[in-house]
């Protein structure tokens, strides 16, 4: 997954004109933990796949919270929201729990771990146009409201805010210059299609980083020193052969997250595990599995081999 930097040219409000937005307030699928304190960066490095060090010259990164054995407990999408503080974004499910388990690790550090009420909207550049898209979120970045923006792939914009509390500059460029469109499915959309792999209640404690791609799309640095469960994913990045991998499928039949995948050439036993799946119109089903690399051109939702799932590569 590319990662960009936000670099927005805020000429006049006249740039917003024609601007079509499609957008998903995502209260109900995402929280946030705000972790500060003197010591948060040195806290954040000691638990998490990623360098926290780099989020000084990156607008975020995805990163990963381990067991011992190296299996994912949460993944995250981070930023720095100032000196000292950063939003961990994760699936609300999860949320409670994940806190309780990063505040065990505190110890004597003077850290802060909190989940902070807000609003969180994706949206969705409609015209193809990021500087549209980003002029908005230059706005609503300098109106002084504690509000972030990130840019967590081409068009596409995460912003985490309190909504009743926006300046009435930005709601009057929202309402009068530009068309915007609810789309509930948007967020699951960009994970499918983009291979982002969240984690769920279902679905903790079962993957190393490497099943889920997150060694590939930037998730883990193999550099940065040591970190809870790090043994696991080195050992497996620099002697393992990596057995498993994600990829999106498409299927005829429903299924759900954290649902094993069998197949017949291994008498029916399990060789994968639903990350993520989305309902289409026509009514099939797409999604994201991580599966046994040498099982994907024979996977079943059923021992009876009645519901078969076709496997493909994310496209980059």
């Amino acid at each position: 997954m590319q990662q960009c930097d936000l670099q927005p040219n805020l000429e006049t409000n006249e740039d917003l004109n024609n601007l079509s937005l499609i957008s998903e307030n995502l209260n109900d699928k995402l929280k946030v933990i705000e972790v500060s304190g003197i010591d948060s960066q040195k806290f954040l490095q000691g638990q998490l796949t990623n360098d926290i060090n780099e989020l000084d010259s990156k607008p975020f990164q995805l990163s990963a919270h381990l067991t011992n054995k190296g299996r994912m407990l949460a993944s995250f999408i981070i930023t720095k929201v100032a000196n000292d503080s950063y939003y961990l974004i994760t699936t609300s499910e999860i949320i409670d729990q994940i806190t309780a388990k990063l505040k065990m690790f505190v110890l004597r550090s003077k850290v802060t771990i909190s989940i902070i009420p807000t609003e969180i909207i994706l949206k969705f550049n409609n015209n193809n146009n990021s500087n549209k898209t980003a002029n908005i979120d230059k706005i609503i970045n300098s109106s002084g409201q504690n509000i972030h923006s990130i840019e967590i792939c081409h068009n596409y914009f995460l912003t985490i805010c309190n909504m009743s509390k926006l300046g009435k500059e930005i709601n009057s460029c929202m309402i009068e210059n530009t068309t915007e469109t609810v789309q509930p499915n948007l967020w699951k959309k960009l994970l499918i299609e983009r291979g982002i792999p969240m984690i769920y209640t279902s679905t903790q404690d079962i993957f190393i980083p490497q099943h889920v791609n997150f060694d590939l799309i930037d998730g883990v640095n193999f550099k940065k020193g040591c970190y809870t469960g790090q043994e696991i994913v080195a050992r497996t990045h620099y002697l393992g052969k990596v057995k498993r991998r994600m990829f999106n499928f498409t299927s005829a039949f429903a299924a759900a997250i954290g649902q094993k995948v069998v197949s017949p050439k291994l008498d029916n036993q399990e060789i994968g595990v639903i990350i993520e799946i989305l309902k289409q119109e026509d009514d099939a089903y797409t999604g994201l599995i991580s599966i046994q690399l040498d099982c994907i051109d024979s996977a079943f939702l059923d021992i009876q081999n009645q519901q078969p799932i076709t496997i493909y590569q994310i496209k980059d």
